[in-house]
């Protein structure tokens, strides 16, 4: 990176913590908002310069926060590294960096991107395999894309969104979001990108008329992009939904909207929140096959920054076989984070640390937890992991006020928008939340995640640090959690430590087969008395219904999730299908209609039928069990190999790629290993297979050469690409100095993709250059002669190896390569010149060749 780049975010840096500073009331925030700056400032303030002075009291607090001030108004960093309650590498991992961290490269625009989008780039190879795959997906398809946050996965749909809309006045997609935070955050965006600025989130608080007016606005086709929950998706929204993807034959008048695309946001969370307490996610099938029914050209896509073996087999099985479909997976981790990972044998350590780390950490920072309120009020016993509540109460007692609780239980919409929108503006330095808390928000500033517990598996802990470091900058990753490994002695009796509960919760959302069948009889019991219709193959099950054993008014929350999980647990197993669900988002009601696939349901004493439901949630259990018990060992043992390599490959499954070290964990600052100069992100070897589409060019099979007019590309590159454009070419292959020449040549082709490869893509190791060929992809010969002739060798392995396509090499006829002129080498049949394009081009339409 570039110093004055470096130097521009520094200043930005500094600017947010002054912002803050001058509308920070307590001590404990202006404090630590000052160590921030100082960090900035390469350890130090100058109190007078920047319009500060410390009264009494502050100096008197100066060094819980790590600080010294001289009388003359300098104020520094203390060297704390003697400290030993602070997480050993704390002050290394904390110590600034001005450097661009991400270390991936752009890509090549192609000409559709520069056309619909303020966008003069790809900001990763990646990113232009997953909008290439978009901008080329086959009617009726599905897409699966892998890429990391802060990597622009939301272009992917907005992209789409535009593309349809070129092609169509009231061409639309949906986008299905797990949070309402996430679907306002895509709402804030998509109103400042021309042509998507009518694009609304429609969510459980909008109701009635509001409601009303935002679906009839759909309708009509007026809003490009419609965000939404499964649940509202199956509830008021659904009539809606299919209306839009009805031919246009059958709508009335005015009704304008073509539904193109579903698009599934953070799609990783349909098996892990579907298989307990969100079920439509993984409905979600049922209701894309009822659009797929008006509309059979409707398109998937499945969005994630992470893809766990278990969430990629349940999205593989649940969307593969729906039509054509494609995986693009960019396969590589992020490496902006310094992380730090320290177990402690008692809790009292852990919180000492976890005061330490919150006081000097660099804000705006996330404090996760996995508990919402009291561990100890919990049905499975006393805990040692830390709350949310909790931790929040704690801050407010050591005088921080610039911060915010968000979890499950903030029920109230306003106030959730308000913290959101407060976080999102810098009006809070700290949030102290639970999971859902930063899912897709756009806040690319957020230079801390502290884990005050260890999360509960591999997955949530990368996606949790993934919500810093968005700008890819230095971002600090701090995980502090009770184990008893290494313990004197064990803990307190009854008492578990943070791994006995991440275990506990892997594996926890799994019933015993004795609970099963109590909980199956008594919701069968209640639904047989009176809740029966259409048959007795379908019914309404209660989910209060208390199983024997428990006492009669245990209708709690937390019994109705057991319930919920048995419920998805026999769908899963085949048994059933939950066909509707009251209530929205988290909130589901109680009342469930399910249809039965076996009549053998109604005796709850069947063994084969719990024979085939617990194989199912054995297996589950396995995977969760191994994955948990994999994670638990990295981070117990952080200096044996580096953490973020293991982690990710994990969850990617990567182990037979070449995954570099992080460079910035505890066992590279051990190791003495540096981070990766470059990433590779891949991708581009994923294509759709030839003939998926349907179209053909007007071009002859095979290898064809064309003699251009201009053969130095100066002046006739637009009138050259646009002739190859109205005979079919899709994708051009061109020297990496023009490329983005030729993407500007082609962007002005309405409707047209204009894909645009660059030599070095072209020639690079395992890109599929065979199947990128769908209707002919043309090869423009550089000057240079060793290039040259790697393009020719290129060329004649894809004729040879499929004879079918169209490729087109554009070189004068007359020059000399290895001996033998182009018009000999390159093809049996003469060549072609631009004249003779447009004469074929006049055979199409919808495409005028520039005169």
């Amino acid at each position: 990176m570039s110093d004055t780049r470096a130097a521009t975010w520094r200043e930005r840096s500094r600017n947010r913590c002054r912002r803050a500073l001058l509308s920070a009331q307590t001590l404990a925030d202006r404090l630590a908002l000052l160590r921030s700056l100082a960090r900035l400032n390469d350890g130090r303030v100058d109190l007078a310069a920047e319009g500060l002075r410390l009264d009494g009291m502050h100096r008197s607090h100066l060094y819980r926060f790590g600080l010294t001030c001289s009388d003359d108004g300098q104020l520094r960093i203390l060297d704390e590294r003697a400290l030993p309650t602070i997480p050993p590498g704390y002050f290394q991992a904390e110590r600034f960096d001005p450097t661009l961290r991400r270390g991936w490269a752009g890509a090549t625009p192609d000409g559709a991107l520069l056309r619909l989008t303020p966008h003069t780039a790809y900001s990763t190879t990646a990113q232009k395999a997953a909008a290439r795959a978009v901008l080329t997906m086959p009617d009726g398809a599905g897409l699966l894309v892998c890429m990391p946050t802060g990597s622009g996965k939301s272009l992917i749909f907005q992209l789409d969104a535009l593309w349809c809309r070129e092609g169509e006045v009231g061409g639309c997609i949906v986008v299905i979001t797990p949070t309402v935070a996430l679907a306002l955050d895509h709402e804030r965006t998509l109103s400042t990108i021309p042509g998507l600025e009518r694009s609304r989130a429609l969510t459980g608080d909008l109701t009635g008329s509001a409601r009303a007016a935002l679906l009839d606005a759909f309708r009509r086709g007026e809003i490009p992009i419609l965000l939404l929950s499964p649940e509202l998706a199956f509830g008021g929204a659904q009539d809606a939904l299919l209306e839009a993807a009805a031919p246009p034959a059958t709508k009335l008048g005015g009704l304008q909207a073509h539904l193109r695309a579903v698009v599934i946001d953070e799609a990783h969370i349909v098996e892990s929140w579907g298989r307990s307490f969100r079920p439509d996610f993984q409905r979600l099938p049922a209701l894309i096959g009822e659009l797929r029914a008006a509309d059979p050209s409707l398109r998937t896509v499945l969005l994630s920054a992470t893809l766990p073996t278990a969430a990629r087999d349940v999205l593989r099985g649940a969307y593969g076989a729906l039509g054509s479909w494609l995986e693009i997976d960019a396969g590589v981790p992020r490496y902006e984070f310094d992380v730090v990972v320290e177990h402690y044998t008692r809790n009292d350590d852990r919180l000492e640390a976890l005061d330490q780390v919150i006081d000097r950490a660099p804000r705006p920072m996330i404090v996760y937890t996995t508990l919402v309120g009291d561990p100890d009020q919990a049905p499975d016993g006393p805990s040692e992991r830390l709350s949310a509540e909790a931790v929040y109460e704690r801050l407010r007692a050591r005088g921080y006020a610039r911060m915010a609780l968000f979890t499950g239980a903030l029920t109230d919409p306003v106030e959730r928008r308000r913290i959101v929108r407060d976080w999102s503006e810098d009006r809070l330095d700290i949030v102290v939340a639970t999971s859902a808390f930063g899912m897709g928000v756009d806040k690319a500033d957020v230079r801390t995640i502290v884990h005050a517990c260890l999360p509960d598996g591999p997955s949530r802990w990368y996606q949790e640090i993934g919500r810093a470091s968005r700008d890819g900058h230095q971002g600090l990753a701090v995980c502090l959690f009770t184990s008893d490994e290494g313990a004197p002695h064990a803990p307190g009796p009854g008492t578990r430590t943070d791994v006995d509960d991440a275990l506990a919760q892997a594996t926890g959302s799994w019933l015993t087969r004795e609970k099963a069948v109590a909980r199956w009889r008594a919701l069968l019991d209640e639904a047989l008395a009176g809740r029966w219709h259409e048959g007795r193959r379908r019914m309404t099950l209660d989910l209060d219904a208390v199983r024997l054993g428990l006492p009669a008014h245990a209708t709690t929350d937390y019994n109705r999730t057991w319930n919920m999980s048995l419920v998805m647990l026999m769908q899963r197993a085949g048994l059933l299908r939950v066909v509707g669900v009251g209530g929205e988002g988290d909130d589901l009601g109680a009342r469930w209609d399910v249809e039965l696939a076996a009549s053998a349901l109604l005796d709850p004493d069947r063994e084969d039928v719990w024979d085939r439901v617990f194989t199912v949630r054995d297996a589950e259990q396995r995977i969760a069990r191994r994955e948990t018990g994999r994670f638990v060992k990295v981070m117990r043992a952080p200096y044996q190999r580096c953490v973020v390599q293991t982690v990710f490959e994990q969850i990617d499954g990567a182990e037979s790629r070449d995954v570099p070290v992080c460079g910035r964990c505890p066992a590279c600052r051990a190791a003495g290993d540096a981070p990766p100069l470059a990433i590779v992100p891949h991708g581009l070897e994923r294509v759709w297979p030839v003939g998926a589409r349907g179209v053909r060019s007007d071009l002859p099979a095979g290898l064809t050469l064309v003699d251009p007019e201009d053969p130095n590309w100066e002046q006739g590159l637009p009138r050259l690409l646009q002739g190859l454009l109205a005979v079919g070419v899709e994708q051009f292959v061109v020297p990496n100095e023009i490329a983005v020449r030729a993407a500007t040549a082609v962007a002005c082709a309405g409707q047209r993709p204009g894909l645009i490869l660059s030599h070095d893509d072209w020639l690079a190791p395992g890109l599929a250059t065979c199947d990128l060929a769908w209707t002919g992809t043309a090869v423009l010969l550089p000057p240079d002669a060793d290039v040259t002739t790697a393009l020719l060798t290129r060329c004649r392995e894809i004729a040879a190896t499929r004879p079918d396509l169209p490729l087109v090499v554009v070189g004068a006829a007359a020059r000399e390569v290895a001996g033998r002129r182009l018009d000999q080498a390159v093809s049996r049949l003469a060549p072609l010149t631009e004249a003779m394009l447009d004469v074929l081009a006049s055979t199409r339409s919808g495409i005028e060749v520039a005169a």
